[in-house]
């Protein structure tokens, strides 16, 4: 959601590839690639969908279960 905020994923957090998610997440925050890999991968399985060439939009990935924590 912050990086819809700031402009680097689309502001309307939807339609976002997969595979632009993982480039945007190592250019934005310099985290490993195969970090920046998993969890676009990791949320593309918990929507049952292709990593390479489906999209997703933010609001699809507000499950329980799924990528979540405690504040």
């Amino acid at each position: 959601n912050a990086m819809a905020n700031h402009g680097i994923l689309p502001h309307d957090g939807r339609n976002i590839k997969f595979t632009e998610m993982s480039t945007k997440i190592h250019q934005t925050f310099n985290f490993a690639p195969t970090f920046c890999d998993f969890v676009p991968r990791y949320m593309a399985g918990l929507l049952k969908r292709s990593y390479k060439t489906d999209t997703c939009d933010l609001a699809d990935i507000s499950m329980h279960n799924g990528i979540e924590h405690d504040a």
